[in-house]
């Protein structure tokens, strides 16, 4: 699964994650490396990718700080 030009470059899936999580959490996160992930791991559990109904973590360790640090269109 590839989400977005490449390296270090903010994607629209990213970008749509990172408002996605601020929207529905209040929980902000970097749209490049944090979002990237995130656009990722949406699109998994929409395919149904994770079994059963138990619960699903996703570890955010910080990087809200490159929130301003690049360009959302």
């Amino acid at each position: 699964m590839i989400i977005g030009p490449g390296y270090a470059q903010p994607s629209p899936e990213g970008n749509e994650a990172v408002r996605r999580m601020a929207r529905l959490e209040g929980i902000l996160v970097d749209p490049v490396y944090t979002g990237k992930a995130l656009a990722g791991f949406f699109q998994m559990l929409e395919e149904g990718c994770f079994p059963g109904d138990g619960p699903i973590l996703f570890v955010h360790t910080g990087g809200a700080g490159a929130l301003f640090a690049v360009e959302m269109p």
